[in-house]
């Protein structure tokens, strides 16, 4: 159930962290881009996208669309996926609506993807599109559980063997001292110690023992008076 539960959580926050990021760089690129979409700087647009790419865990490809939805420049060095020349991505974009960005989600080349949809001057000239890895997610969500799960692990581990050592400090031992101690006395020998260092039920049958071992000394110390007294 815990794994569950911080899976969920886990899932979400990086979810929405990778996300806030990508909204970060699509707002960036597309300010930039702005105007060189204007002047038609196809190379000017290839190294804005190759500036931004790297500063983004998780990218797989930045498009740059212009106002005809036409793909003018991308990470993919011309290379670009069937999936991304569908235009139905557009379908439900509308510039009037209060939207910063629309966030699709979809399998290219058997990968899930989140897309960041990012208008340039609110879609008059064309849009940014920012494609994340879910996978990415997935792994680090996946490394987090398996250290937790060490982590977990380890702790029990180390509660067993604290919990086995006090239960042979406070038990164990003082059980088998006072099972030899009352071995010796039952053999005669009353100057066995009884002493245990222990504060629990254990330290009461020590003294329980021990008045035990006292009153058996003294018994016999009054038989050995008697059968002095008697040879007199």
């Amino acid at each position: 159930m815990i794994f569950i539960v911080i899976s969920y959580y886990l899932n979400r926050t990086l979810t929405n962290s990778m996300l806030i990021q990508g909204e970060i760089i699509a707002k960036s690129i597309a300010e930039l881009a702005a105007e060189k979409i204007v002047e038609e700087d196809v190379i000017g647009l290839k190294k804005t996208l190759e500036k931004y790419r790297y500063y983004l865990s998780g990218n797989e490809y930045i498009l740059i669309v212009d106002a005809e939805r036409n793909i003018v420049t991308d990470t993919y060095n011309g290379d670009i996926p069937e999936e991304l020349k569908d235009n139905s991505v557009y379908a439900d974009i509308d510039p009037s609506l209060d939207e910063e960005y629309n966030l699709q989600s979809f399998t290219i080349q058997e990968q899930e993807i989140y897309e960041i949809l990012f208008p340039i001057k609110e879609g008059l000239l064309g849009f940014v599109r920012v494609g994340l890895k879910k996978s990415v997610v997935d792994h680090q969500v996946n490394t987090t559980l398996f250290y937790v799960g060490v982590i977990i692990i380890l702790g029990t581990i180390a509660a067993i063997i604290v919990a086995l050592t006090i239960i042979t400090v406070q038990v164990t031992r003082p059980v088998t001292h006072l099972t030899r101690a009352a071995k010796e006395i039952s053999l005669g020998n009353f100057d066995t110690s009884i002493k245990v260092n222990v504060k629990n039920e254990l330290q009461v049958l020590a003294a329980a023992i021990d008045r035990m071992r006292e009153s058996l000394r003294a018994s016999l110390e009054r038989l050995k008076s008697r059968s002095t007294i008697g040879r007199f």
